[in-house]
């Protein structure tokens, strides 16, 4: 037996089993973002970035540059998560919802690929 009405039936709205992947993703990143977060305030706070020497000998330690890039990822990812819910739910012009979750998903990925590629390139010596 289904709680859907007869027109939702017809018309074939209902769960698409998509929603728990999600919110769990969102989750997931949110936590991995809590420890990275701390570790990048505290890098930030101890003066690695006074210059631009210093910051690349301490991103060619590969350990560094593996958390920065973790870093970087999970907060891109749980950024087009986020922003795409948000999108989602408060704009319903079809057209603007369609461009608007292009348009994030687009820039998450253009920003995250060129901060990687940054960060590549300083660790490496590049």
């Amino acid at each position: 037996m289904t709680m859907r009405s007869p027109l939702g039936r017809v018309r074939g709205l209902g769960s698409a089993k998509e929603g728990t992947d999600h919110w769990f993703t969102e989750r997931l990143t949110a936590l991995a973002l809590v420890p990275l977060s701390l570790w990048f305030v505290a890098v930030v706070l101890s003066g690695v970035a006074a210059d631009y020497a210093t910051l690349k000998t301490w991103m060619s330690v590969p350990g560094n540059m593996t958390l920065m890039i973790l870093l970087i990822t999970a907060f891109f990812w749980h950024a087009s998560l986020a922003l795409g819910t948000i999108i989602e739910d408060y704009v319903h012009y079809k057209p603007a919802n369609v461009g608007g979750l292009i348009a994030v998903k687009f820039c998450c990925i253009f920003l995250g690929v060129f901060a990687i590629v940054s960060v590549l390139k300083i660790g490496l010596g590049g």
